[in-house]
């Protein structure tokens, strides 16, 4: 078969030869644009330390949002929230027993003072005291969230109460920020709604033209590209644009929220950004649950969620005085609670529903040796809560131009 012949037989596949390799270099392209794609609520709060509440778990750390995580993340617990720290030395003695390479016992005696320093070993311990135990809890200094997990995930919260200086001054930077709305901010929220635009006009006009020419390729190379045409288009400038959330940015508004007792809340604060996944509120007074377990007039109070990263600690928020039967339940904090029950056992209980300013008190009739208070106190807070458990119901103060039009036609 001479090569003119060979040429001919050929001709017929040229077109499907093109469609591959314009499939692979559309793929290629996409797949880039993904790597450096990030949800645009996610990196406002990468690398702050933030309370996740996820299932009936809260783990406490700094978040590390990597691209093309699908939405995952994970919490890196701080060095003094380490969970057995102890099985961590242990591993790198081991390494060093091993090995003989000093690096593991340099970091190894560098993790120890640091455990001395923040009171979580000994001072006196030693390297040699660490047991190399197999049998030993192993240790944690991270919690993965994967992207079949985000269903459970209820929020992300930093407590203004546990930032640092240095967190607290950021953060009030990002507040004035918001609410005095630059000229240039102003400006660059135009540009980049204007580039939303585009995007949707460039997606509609991609899919229709990817779809005719995908067409004949081959079903895996089809979906690879739909796949990577779709992420990658939305990763162009972010997410959707949003006109009933776009006007709200800086301002006052009150979110209806699916709260992680299961109760429906609703929440006030300054809308900081939006996604198509996640809302960002700033300055929230979040209510967080409460239970006071009360044993022969001793009372222990902690959250009713599991803390990992962190062990909050209160100071008492209520003090007990028992009367013949009963008993007055008192705000003896300082800043004010919400009494919601008594749990005397089982399915027996007293609803109280009643607001404690500091001081205030509440009496209950009959109360036995052993019994629960459940209760809410409201911490300044900042969250990012995923749109599936909360929406932006309504501003919570009128816009100047708004407010100044109902005034003139309330004084006709």
């Amino acid at each position: 078969m001479d090569l003119a012949s060979l040429e001919q037989d050929l001709r017929p596949l040229l077109p499907v030869v093109y469609l591959v390799i314009i499939g692979a270099v559309i793929s290629l392209i996409f797949s880039l644009i993904d790597l450096f794609s990030v949800d645009r609520v996610l990196k406002l709060v990468r690398g702050h330390r933030a309370f996740v509440f996820i299932g009936r778990e809260v783990h406490f750390g700094r978040l590390e949002i990597p691209p093309r995580s699908k939405g995952g993340f994970e919490v890196f617990y701080m060095e003094t929230d380490i969970e057995n720290p102890l099985s961590l030395v242990a591993f790198l003695v081991e390494n060093y027993h091993e090995t003989k390479k000093e690096e593991f016992l340099r970091r190894a005696e560098s993790l120890m003072r640091s455990l001395k320093e923040n009171g979580l070993i000994p001072r006196d311990m030693r390297i040699e005291d660490v047991d190399i135990n197999s049998w030993a809890p192993p240790s944690l200094v991270s919690r993965k969230v994967y992207p079949s997990e985000l269903k459970d995930l209820w929020m992300m919260i930093s407590f203004v109460e546990y930032m640092s200086e240095e967190e607290r001054r950021r953060r009030w930077k990002v507040l004035v920020d918001l609410y005095k709305r630059a000229f240039i901010h102003r400006v660059r929220r135009r540009v980049y709604n204007a580039l939303s635009y585009v995007k949707d006009k460039l997606a509609s006009t991609l899919t229709s033209t990817t779809g005719t020419l995908t067409g004949i390729l081959p079903k895996d190379l089809q979906k690879a590209v739909q796949e990577a045409q779709t992420k990658a288009i939305g990763g162009i400038v972010g997410q959707t644009y949003d006109p009933l959330l776009e006007n709200s940015i800086g301002r006052l508004v009150t979110v209806k929220v699916s709260d992680v007792e299961g109760e429906e809340k609703r929440y006030q604060g300054v809308l900081g950004e939006y996604s198509d996944k996640y809302i960002y509120v700033l300055d929230v007074d979040y209510r967080l649950q409460m239970v006071a377990s009360v044993k022969d007039d001793d009372i222990s109070a902690k959250p009713i969620v599991q803390f990992f990263g962190r062990k909050l600690s209160f100071k008492p928020h209520l003090s007990l005085i028992r009367g013949e039967k009963g008993g007055v339940i008192r705000n003896s904090s300082d800043r004010p609670i919400k009494v919601e029950k008594v749990v005397l056992g089982g399915d027996d209980k007293i609803k109280i529903d009643r607001v404690l300013f500091p001081g205030e008190e509440v009496s209950v009739d009959s109360l036995p040796s052993d019994f629960s208070i459940h209760y809410e106190i409201a911490l300044e807070s900042d969250v990012v809560w995923p749109r599936s458990r909360a929406t932006v119901i309504g501003l919570g103060d009128y816009p100047p131009q708004v407010l100044a039009s109902i005034l003139s036609k309330m004084r006709i």
